[in-house]
């Protein structure tokens, strides 16, 4: 479930984060006066900025057009399913794909040692 899910019946704004690709780690110091920088990755030369959700579809326009901005895109968590009953079928799957594999290889070396 998502926090603005969770959010939607309270007075709180909801809030969406814009993930910004720089051409320099340097110009991040320039992002703050359009929102709240959560992370930012040196290495990648990417940021996550979150903005009010009402807001986001024009804070990624005028960001885009910025000189030092590669490219601007709005995060899919909301498209993230986080229901306990998805997670725990995700688990169990991969339980079974890791042990039937396990017992693959186990056999492969069985047959090896003969």
């Amino acid at each position: 479930m998502s926090i603005n899910k969770e959010i939607e019946g309270t007075h709180l704004i909801k809030r969406v984060a814009l993930i910004i690709y720089l051409k320099s780690v340097s110009d991040q110091y320039k992002l703050r006066r359009y929102g709240d920088i959560v992370y930012f990755s040196k290495k990648m030369k990417y940021c996550m900025l979150y903005v009010n959700r009402r807001e986001a579809k024009e804070m990624q326009k005028q960001i885009s057009n910025l000189d030092f901005v590669t490219y601007v895109e709005i995060s899919a968590e909301d498209e993230v399913n986080l229901d306990s009953e998805h997670i725990e079928k995700q688990i169990t799957d991969m339980a079974k794909a890791a042990e039937e594999k396990l017992q693959l290889e186990q056999e492969k070396n069985e047959d090896q040692m003969q």
